[in-house]
């Protein structure tokens, strides 16, 4: 069944108003039309609707049906990703919706691929907007999943892990890393929102790795390859998730 994301504006008692991007969204590039049945998703609920009326700009579908769509859950998975390629931003931002993470943090390190200047990341950010809602879309998740702008190192540490409720490990390649199986075994403190710190392509410096440290943030090796950005993050988040019984 198609799925789209509306703002809650569009919404009233018993129908839904589609118009503007929507408009040409559904019924221009997706063809639905008169009789047409979809799920729309607002603010956690997902309604079921039918097309009853529609013009050259606008259409209004009336609600049959409507449930809650459950909460993702607990603890809050968080991705820091220091700032790759752009092109492997993109991918990492659909799989991470996907998979159910609550945010993606991005940040500025020793090896971060590039510093874009604002007005550049701001259209960036504009198209991440755009796969976030449409991974929501595909998946039927009932929220948008947070991106946030670049802070330095240092500064996304302080704010962050000030609070006992925040527990995190990083990716790492080099020598004196755990693998993550034994860190897992080790136990997953009992926090609200779990971190994990994934490097850009050059990975982290040893200047990055005194920050992490002075945080007491965890190393954990992913074996002896060494793995794509966009992988390393699918696997640490996958791996978690099961840890967590997020799949039970």
């Amino acid at each position: 069944m198609r799925r789209y994301w509306f703002d809650p504006e569009f919404l009233n008692d018993t129908e839904v108003e589609i118009a503007g991007d929507s408009y040409h969204h559904i019924c221009k590039v997706c063809r639905q039309k008169l009789g047409d049945k979809f799920e729309v998703i607002i603010s956690g609920t997902a309604y079921f609707v039918e097309i009853v009326e529609m013009n050259s700009k606008v259409a209004r579908a009336n609600i049959l049906e409507k449930r809650q769509i459950p909460k993702l859950p607990k603890p809050n998975i968080h991705l820091a990703l220091s700032l790759p390629k752009f092109q492997t931003v993109d991918k990492v931002v659909e799989k991470m919706v996907e998979l159910g993470v609550s945010n993606i943090h991005l940040f500025s390190s020793d090896n971060s691929f590039m510093k874009p200047k604002q007005g550049e990341f701001d259209k960036k950010l504009q198209r991440w907007q755009k796969i976030i809602q449409g991974a929501t879309q595909q998946t039927g998740r009932g929220e948008l999943m947070e991106l946030t702008g670049i802070q330095p190192l240092r500064v996304l540490l302080e704010e962050t892990f000030s609070s006992s409720k925040n527990w995190g490990l990083l990716a790492y390649e080099g020598e004196g890393g755990q693998s993550l199986g034994a860190a897992i075994q080790e136990g997953i403190p009992e926090a609200e929102n779990i971190w994990i710190f994934v490097g850009a392509e050059g990975g982290f410096s040893p200047e990055d790795l005194k920050l992490f440290k002075n945080y007491k943030l965890l190393p954990v090796s992913l074996g002896d390859q060494v793995l794509r950005v966009e992988t390393a993050c699918v696997t640490l988040v996958s791996i978690l998730k099961y840890a967590l019984k997020q799949y039970d």
